[in-house]
């Protein structure tokens, strides 16, 4: 993409927009003493990429940022950048990363003068240099991709940053690159959202004593982790409107438990399934569009899937079966709705039409099967196994089922990122609930939350 970008911050309340500049070459052949060491011992590596193609990934290196002036604040900015830069290109898995120690041996330079010798020697295809000053209030990133074999530039861009959004303003140079280099939407600058009861804070009145429970949000690595909900009450299951301006959640709050919509960035809170105290409603999900909900409701006698407008209008039942049919999750494309039924008797999950009718189910699971949620070609579930529960996932064009987690603590409650390549999950593999990320292949479990327990994540769309 080779035109003008304006990005909105909207979490930070700041503006974000990138040129870009003619790509660079350099005929010029770099003399440089080479750097001594053990530079990287994997650079004949094939890995099978999260398609299921085998390839050797591109090897890229990212350098200190170069700055000028000698100012510390200025190069913290910039190591703050370059880091956080390092660790959302290393999430994807598209390049094989140089290690930042490795890079910090060969002294930065800019474009022009990149010593490719020494890189090549360093076993780098490709070196991603940057540099940062301060104009007036507002950080300004420039960024080139240079391939070390062809000497030229493959990606260039010029970022102007708010001082108080450098972590966004690295997450959005690696969306960038991403998308021009591989036609991948990278999940950088997505957001998770979860439920936690971390404040310490208790309800009043009950025998239980039970710890509140409220909504907080974060980037998709843990970082900025902050509230958004003060209900006082139990807040469980988020989930994102398709523009990340607004969750939908279950609460107490009205003494029965009822389905909420919230503006996060404006005052609005509704209640658009209009529970009671006999009609109780759970688990809600937006529809792609944002335009409906799906959740599960006790309104008729029995646990049942319905979707209803935004606006509260237009309430409809899906599913009629003797069974308890609950966790409804919709589809990618809004046509289909996947749910829980134990009217096989087990938990399954099953598929259904939009409009409902005849349900088919997709798993057979021994035990019991939950918490569906839905990528473009799989739908992942948690399934109870002896001593815990697991996140599985089956293939929809073939109903294979694949197991993701195993042996450390019970992993359950997978929420899929919009580019289907993660999944959030909560897991007692540290003591408590906490929320973890786990590739769709099964395999780099990193740690998200540290703070009390943790459930009900969902991963945001944008």
């Amino acid at each position: 993409m080779r035109s003008t970008l304006f990005c909105l911050a909207a979490v930070m309340g700041s503006t974000l927009y990138a040129w870009t500049p003619a790509p660079v070459r350099s005929d010029a052949a770099a003399v440089v003493d080479a750097t001594s060491g053990d530079l990287d011992d994997q650079q004949g590596e094939l890995r099978v990429t999260l398609d299921g193609t085998t390839r050797r990934l591109p090897r890229l290196a990212i350098p200190s940022f170069l700055t000028s002036g000698g100012d510390a604040t200025l190069d913290e900015t910039a190591r703050t950048v370059a880091d956080v830069l390092w660790q959302d290109i290393n999430f994807e898995r598209e390049f094989q990363m140089i290690s930042q120690q490795t890079a910090a041996m060969i002294p930065p330079a800019s474009a022009e003068s990149l010593p490719y010798a020494t890189w090549s020697q360093a076993g780098a295809d490709e070196v991603l240099v940057g540099s940062v000053e301060f104009v007036d209030d507002t950080v300004m990133v420039e960024v080139r991709v240079m391939n070390v074999a062809r000497k030229i530039s493959t990606f260039g861009k010029r970022y102007s940053c708010s001082a108080k959004s450098l972590r966004l303003c690295a997450h959005t140079i690696s969306d960038e690159v991403h998308k021009e280099r591989f036609g991948l939407d990278g999940v950088a600058r997505t957001k998770l959202a979860f439920t936690s009861d971390r404040d310490g804070e208790r309800l009043v009145g009950t025998i239980e004593e039970r710890s509140i429970k409220e909504i907080y949000i974060a980037d998709y690595d843990g970082h900025g982790q902050r509230r958004v909900t003060v209900r006082g009450s139990l807040n469980l299951s988020p989930a994102w409107a398709p523009d990340s301006r607004s969750i939908t959640y279950q609460s107490h709050k009205s003494g029965f438990v009822d389905i909420y919509i919230q503006q996060l960035y404006e005052i609005g809170l509704t209640r658009p399934a209009h529970g009671t105290d006999q009609a109780q409603n759970f688990l809600p999900k937006f529809s792609p569009d944002g335009t409906r909900l799906v959740f599960a409701s006790s309104r008729d006698g029995n646990w049942e899937i319905y979707t209803v407008k935004v606006d509260g209008t237009d309430l409809r039942r899906l599913t009629s079966n003797r069974a308890d049919d609950g966790a409804p999750t919709w589809s990618p494309n809004g046509a289909q709705i996947a749910f829980t039924s134990d009217r096989t008797g087990s938990n399954q999950i099953y598929i259904m039409s939009a409009d409902g009718g005849p349900a088919e189910k997709v798993t057979s699971e021994p035990r019991k099967a939950d918490r569906p949620t839905w990528a473009l070609d799989y739908i992942a579930f948690s399934a109870e196994v002896p001593g815990g529960t697991e996140i599985k996932k089956v293939v929809l064009g073939t109903r294979q089922t694949i197991q993701l987690t195993e042996g450390a603590g019970s992993n359950e409650s997978p929420t899929v990122a919009p580019n289907g390549r993660h999944i959030a999950f909560v897991t007692t593999r540290w003591g408590k609930e906490q929320i973890a990320v786990i590739d769709a292949d099964g395999r780099n479990v990193r740690r998200i939350t540290t703070a009390g327990n943790n459930r009900y994540p969902s991963w945001s769309n944008r």
